[in-house]
């Protein structure tokens, strides 16, 4: 750096803390806005990643294969028989890490006092610890396997007003259409923040399900894919399209199209709080920037008057107007990444509102996420605002007549 630049930039610097209150206020409010910006995004980001997680790993997976007009007519005419073969072909693809086949049946659920429709569920214990860390999601009571013991979701339980130890009896046509039933003892409560299982889901046994509704031990009505996270879901599903032809395979966009509307819908929120910070920025820079020129008028005239050269003083004005958006994104980023840190860790904590979150598929507590692009947006952003809060300013200082300052102060 050479000495004129050094001598700038030393002037900048003891200019900004020539008024110290003034210039901590600034970039105490800079910093606070950040991180409460910071906050905010990571908990959106958090929770929506949160719910498709969920999502994934209790029910579709990033991608689901289904007999042709299983999903059109929910009938159990439509299963796919061929599933081990299917279940061989997949494990071939590298990009598939965890494979899970499933029967359902959609039925009433009945105890002595209430009813509801209702959806038995039959799943592989040992597949779906794998395929999505199942356990994890039952609240109460445990994961027994054994003949006639079911889980149920959290939402429906509520509703039928059972516990674990309750007795409940599923109804149902099997697939010759004929109304079969059966007993079932509750041991465990499931918790998913899916409404699809919370408010329908009644878990058996693989092997149970599929005998309750007349299928073989091969069949099923779903087999679910968890894909590699890095791999291009796209492809992956073109590749599965043709490696099994003559079934229907969707992803999780086709199957929940509300989860990656809510997914963009958190992107436009947190481009309109990134919007307003920014905001709050550029002003907040742009007045103490115009206070500061205004009351070094006389100053700066009579460099002027001596042959400072224009551009210099805009350099050190415009050095100024960083050091001010810079030291307020250190302190932003530091109270950001401490907020962040603890809600992802701890979260945040909504028990409060339980019953209504439940009713949009969000756990009581939420976590945050965080992300590089987090901080380097925003450092963008911030040396974007404090160059554009000076344009003013500049012009200010442009219109100055070094004799009419002189002779006026």
């Amino acid at each position: 750096m050479s000495n004129k630049y050094r001598l700038i930039f030393k002037l900048a610097w003891l200019n900004v803390w020539r008024r110290k209150a003034r210039t901590l206020l600034v970039v105490l409010m800079i910093g606070v806005s950040m991180s409460v910006m910071l906050g905010i995004q990571g908990l959106y980001d958090g929770m929506t990643n949160n719910m498709i997680d969920n999502t994934l790993r209790s029910d579709s997976g990033e991608v689901s294969i289904y007999a042709p007009s299983h999903r059109l007519h929910q009938s159990l005419k439509y299963h796919i028989q061929d599933t081990p073969d299917i279940i061989q072909k997949l494990s071939k693809v590298q990009q598939i890490r965890a494979i899970s086949q499933r029967v359902k049946v959609t039925g009433l659920l009945s105890t002595a006092r209430k009813s509801s429709m209702a959806k038995l569920i039959g799943i592989d214990k040992i597949e779906e610890q794998k395929f999505g860390d199942f356990e994890k999601f039952i609240i109460d009571g445990s994961w027994n396997t054994q003949k006639n013991y079911a889980l149920i979701g959290k939402k429906l339980a509520k509703t039928m007003k059972l516990s674990v130890g309750s007795r409940v009896v599923f109804s149902s046509q099997n697939i010759e259409g004929d109304l079969t039933s059966i007993s079932l003892r509750i041991k465990g409560i499931v918790q998913t923040t899916n409404p699809a299982i919370d408010d329908m889901a009644l878990f058996v046994s693989l092997p149970q399900a599929q005998e309750f509704a007349g299928l073989h031990l091969g069949d099923s009505t779903q087999i679910a894919l968890r894909i590699d996270p890095k791999a291009n879901l796209a492809q992956i599903k073109e590749k599965i399209v043709t490696l099994i032809p003559h079934k229907d395979i969707y992803s999780w966009l086709e199957l929940y199209p509300a989860l990656e509307q809510m997914q963009e819908m958190m992107k436009v929120f947190n481009g309109i709080s990134f919007f307003i910070v920014m905001l709050v920025v550029l002003i907040g820079i742009m007045g103490v920037m115009l206070v500061s020129i205004l009351e070094r008028l006389r100053e700066f005239g009579i460099l002027l008057a001596i042959g400072q050269p224009y551009k210099n003083m805009r350099l050190q004005v415009i050095i100024e107007a960083l050091i001010l958006g810079l030291g307020g994104y250190i302190i932003g980023a530091i109270l950001g990444g401490i907020v962040l840190l603890t809600m992802q860790s701890y979260g945040l904590d909504l028990s409060a509102f339980s019953d209504g979150l439940e009713e949009f598929g969000m756990a009581s507590t939420l976590y945050a996420t965080i992300k590089s692009s987090y901080f380097s947006t925003t450092l963008i952003a911030i040396i974007i605002a404090s160059l554009l809060s000076v344009i003013l300013p500049i012009r200010r200082l442009k219109k100055l007549n070094p004799i009419e300052v002189i002779e006026g102060g």
